[in-house]
């Protein structure tokens, strides 16, 4: 199921290299998390702190959300991330593709165990919801940086390579980012966002 997001007159997009690189990361990630969640030796993003919220129906994902210091709430499942923080809003990222959907609500436990079950997103519309927006993405990225950090402190590093190995898509994204890159790749990608686009 795709999620709808509404387009916008702003002219804004994040250059094409930086959504290639993007979507290459995201996509490697969300296998990587499966893979972290169905760990025989027990739940990876449970062991870090994230709680999980298990959905009405078996046959939807469940969420795992976890609140940083900072006051920003990242929520996971298999199809995509949402991060929001208050007086900000809230950002969702898809797992196919690097596009954004934006509102200016606030919402920390989205209730949502299927994309079109969201609330309704739109592209940034003015030059402060781009800064939200962007503000939202490079917090989620430093999120996903910190987690790959923490984990080569949990595990060896095998675990992760072996992890990217096994990734059905690494053909097509070029064998992915290796494991010990994987962490500064996420970290340097938020500053670029962050120090050229916000």
């Amino acid at each position: 199921m795709t999620l709808a997001v509404t387009p916008s007159s702003l002219p804004f997009k994040l250059p094409r290299s930086i959504v290639k690189q993007g979507e290459a990361l995201i996509e490697q990630q969300m296998w990587c998390w499966g893979c972290d969640v169905r760990r025989k030796e027990g739940n990876l993003l449970l062991t870090y702190g994230f709680a999980r919220r298990p959905s009405p129906q078996a046959r939807w994902h469940s969420a795992y959300t976890r609140a940083a210091q900072s006051g920003y709430f990242l929520t996971l499942w298999g199809w995509g991330l949402w991060i929001a923080a208050p007086d900000i809003g809230s950002l969702f990222l898809g797992r196919s593709g690097f596009r954004l959907g934006y509102t200016p609500q606030t919402d920390l436990y989205p209730q949502a165990w299927q994309p079109d079950q969201l609330p309704p997103l739109h592209e940034p519309r003015d030059p402060q919801e781009q800064h939200n927006a962007l503000t939202l993405l490079g917090e989620a990225l430093d999120r996903i940086a910190a987690y790959e950090a923490w984990l080569t402190t949990q595990l060896p590093i095998d675990y992760r390579t072996q992890t990217i190995a096994a990734w059905p898509l690494r053909r097509r994204y070029h064998g992915g980012v290796t494991a010990p890159k994987l962490a500064p790749s996420w970290h340097t990608l938020s500053e670029v966002i962050r120090k050229e686009y916000c």
